[in-house]
């Protein structure tokens, strides 16, 4: 992925999440992770918890069909806005966010009563935008992971196509959304010694807008301490003064 590609990608993502997130992803947080809350106590992958979700409720992002069986003519397709509200021919604007089908179904029949003699429709949900994760830090490719049939946040950093070198898997930080809409971060340990174990960290399962953050190593954080504090300002004040850059501590970019 080229870096303006990967820079315009990132400028979404940044928009749609919030300032804890922005920031975990940034590389930027001060999140401790040894006093966060375990993992052990999420839902995990394959268990009843996660199989038997509730009735979808429909979420900014996704396409909707609406199909009107005796007056096909009013039959429209629709992007759930930012704001929740879909327009539609003859009734305008209407809320389908946070609605499952059926219920979008029993508004959208009644705007259309006093307009339509048999106004029998159907709501479809054609694309679920809403079942989305984000990958971000030390992982190969920064990006949004679709959950589709269950996901573990370990699936997640393995389609996000791994880890670098550079990656701390005993300190991977989950931010997921707390009852009140607040940014709940969670610790979660996926290293060797977790692999060997089987612990329960390595199947936790993924829930929509969860935010996946893997940190650098402490050599690696060493490393680019270095290299923006010391060799790039020893370089740009020799530069700045005069010296010969033969002169100056070498760097390779």
């Amino acid at each position: 992925m080229s870096s303006n590609r990967r820079h315009k990608m990132w400028r979404m993502i940044r928009w749609a999440l919030p300032p804890l997130a922005v920031a975990a992803l940034n590389g930027c947080t001060t999140i401790e992770v040894d006093h966060l809350p375990k993992g052990g106590e999420l839902p995990l992958v394959g268990t009843a918890e996660t199989m038997l979700e509730p009735e979808y409720r429909i979420r900014p992002g996704d396409d909707l069909d609406i199909k009107f069986f005796y007056t096909p003519e009013l039959s429209d397709t629709a992007k759930v806005r930012p704001d929740g509200y879909i327009t539609l021919q003859l009734v305008d604007d209407v809320m389908a966010a946070g609605r499952t089908a059926g219920e979008l179904d029993a508004d959208l029949t009644a705007r259309y009563a006093p307009y339509v003699k048999t106004p029998d429709l159907s709501v479809i949900v054609r694309s679920f935008q809403g079942f989305r994760a984000y990958v971000g830090g030390e992982v190969a490719v920064p990006q949004v992971v679709p959950l589709d049939g269950g996901v573990s946040v370990l699936q997640a950093i393995y389609r996000a196509g791994g880890t670098l070198p550079t990656a701390r898997l005993e300190s991977v930080v989950l931010i997921r959304k707390g009852e009140n809409g607040e940014p709940v971060p969670y610790h979660l340990d996926l290293g060797e010694a977790a692999m060997a174990d089987g612990r329960s960290d390595l199947r936790v399962a993924l829930m929509p807008s969860d935010v996946v953050y893997v940190p650098r190593t402490p050599i690696a954080n060493a490393n680019r301490w270095v290299q923006q504090y010391i060799t790039d300002l020893v370089l740009f004040k020799g530069i700045q003064m005069g010296f010969s850059v033969d002169y100056v501590i070498p760097h390779d970019r």
